[in-house]
């Protein structure tokens, strides 16, 4: 940016921060514990939402609930004690992390009904200008993005959406106080949200129409709520809560990449078992998935199954052709008429950070740097992009994200630390070391075998690499964000820096 410009854009009522970060989900929540424990205040939170707990915050549909079991679904410098149930639904995790705003002090640094519109890195000055969707200004030494995955909403490539006259709803837009009942439903879609909600809409709606693409594994969970006997016996030793995390961490660190014969041997079967409680043999046989058990995202459930054994739901599987006003017509010439359709069609997953406008050194958007699919070193930062920090990066996907988010939380407040310990202005990933990284990342992808499989485009960007998974375990994640690496990084110091700035 030229001097005259900047002095133009700083004009228009610019704020100076050491650190911004944008999102106030999880991720975000834990990087400003991380900053204010290392004694760090100079920093904001940037949420376009009004409150706290990104996806926790904003999605209510009913059924909504979290896939990982609640007491490793947590912080660990938060553990929880008390989770009324091994599976806790939204307002309770809401409410946690609500909680941890609250207890660490985070709330005044949080800037919410603000998103960002664009963030653009000055070279010459070393620092990220972001402008906001309400048309503030704000400058920052480092940017670090907790958007993680859910920001943009997938919305079905279907003709006539705007034809249909009844109301349309989407999972990830859910106002609150919908009254469904007497209403004849169609939910279009069968995954994560769907196998969520459906149970719940049926229990509603006079007639539910489910419309499948793709069948889903679904697996049972333990999910019966905790006694008030069991409550005070983990509120009174929190040892028992440490425990369950522990056994739960164990479980996931051997179940993530679906690779242990005897084990999926016994998956399998709970899978299949919890199919078969769909008691119609012709819609059990439609329900059955033809691609390998962790080839798809996992789903949980016991209640999805056993609400198709409903005399008001039909699962419909031949495709749909068309939205009309009155309803949904198929391939087979049938016209459903509906008074609500449900859009079960969560978000796209796999463009991170591009859905907002980014450009990096020498005007390089984001978008184009990833136009082969989404790319970062250690899913954290991308080269070409200098003090840009990610979290729920590129292929950062498995397990329990907290955990996963706690680790890149920790790297990223070591490298803050660096910078300033070490008069560093700016740092950007070097291109070989990501190259290298990523290209170990595909091999490591493509040796998991239910990953070669195409079950699900939820993983993968539009030129087929899988994205968003992580083909290790937790605990091999950590240690690699643990390792010191300075060296995979071009720096520039302070001195240095005033000196371009003077030329």
């Amino acid at each position: 940016m030229k001097s005259q410009d900047r002095k133009a854009w700083q004009d228009k009522g610019t704020e100076k921060h050491r650190i911004a970060i944008v999102g106030a989900g999880p991720g975000g929540i834990c990087m400003a514990i991380k900053l204010k424990q290392a004694g760090i205040e100079d920093f904001v939170i940037l949420e376009r939402s009004s409150g706290a707990g990104g996806t926790w915050f904003n999605n209510r549909y009913p059924g909504l609930s979290c896939d990982i079991p609640s007491h490793l679904y947590s912080f660990s410098f938060e553990l929880k004690p008390d989770w009324s149930r091994p599976y806790a639904g939204h307002a309770e995790i809401r409410a946690y992390m609500q909680n941890c705003v609250d207890k660490y002090g985070i709330a005044s640094h949080i800037r919410f009904s603000t998103g960002i519109a664009s963030a653009r890195w000055d070279d010459a000055h070393c620092e990220w200008h972001l402008n906001t969707t309400d048309d503030q200004r704000i400058v920052a030494d480092v940017f670090i993005s907790a958007l993680g995955m859910f920001n943009e909403i997938q919305w079905p490539d279907i003709p006539g959406l705007k034809d249909f006259k009844g109301r349309m709803l989407h999972t990830a837009l859910w106002p609150e106080g919908v009254d469904l009942r007497g209403k004849t439903v169609a939910v279009i879609g069968s995954a994560a949200s769907a196998v969520q909600l459906i149970p719940e809409v049926a229990k509603e709606a006079k007639q539910l129409f489910v419309y499948q693409r793709t069948a889903n594994w679904v697996m049972p969970k333990e999910d019966t709520p905790y006694s008030e006997e069991q409550l005070q016996q983990m509120r009174s030793d929190p040892s028992i809560g440490r425990k369950i995390r522990e056994e739960q961490f164990a479980f996931y660190e051997l179940l993530l990449l679906f690779d242990k014969p005897e084990l999926m041997v016994d998956v399998k079967k709970m899978a299949l078992d919890n199919l078969n409680t769909v008691t119609d043999p012709e819609t059990r046989a439609k329900m059955l998935p033809n691609v390998p058990l962790g080839s798809q995202r996992p789903l949980f459930s016991n209640d999805f199954y056993p609400a198709f054994n409903r005399s008001n739901v039909e699962l419909v599987t031949d495709p749909i052709v068309r939205l009309t006003a009155a309803g949904i017509k198929t391939e087979d010439g049938i016209e459903r008429k509906v008074d609500v359709v449900i859009l079960a069609t969560g978000y796209a997953a796999n463009k991170f950070l591009s859905v907002i406008n980014v450009s990096g050194r020498n005007g390089l958007r984001l978008k184009d740097a990833w136009s082969d699919g989404p790319q970062a070193y250690l899913g954290i930062t991308t080269a070409g992009f200098p003090n840009l920090f990610m979290f729920y990066g590129p292929n950062t996907n498995n397990g329990s994200i907290l955990h996963m988010l706690e680790s890149q939380a920790d790297y990223i407040s070591r490298k803050v630390d660096e910078m300033g310990t070490n008069g560093i202005r700016s740092m950007d990933v070097r291109q070989d070391v990501m190259d290298d990284y990523n290209a170990a990342m595909q091999r490591d992808i493509n040796a998991v075998e239910v990953w070669r499989v195409v079950g699900s485009k939820y993983y993968r960007s539009a030129s087929g690499r899988v994205v968003t998974q992580w083909p290790h375990n937790m605990t091999t994640y950590r240690e690699r964000t643990s390792v010191p690496d300075m060296e995979a990084f071009r720096t520039l110091k302070t001195q240095e820096a005033e000196t371009l700035t003077k030329v």
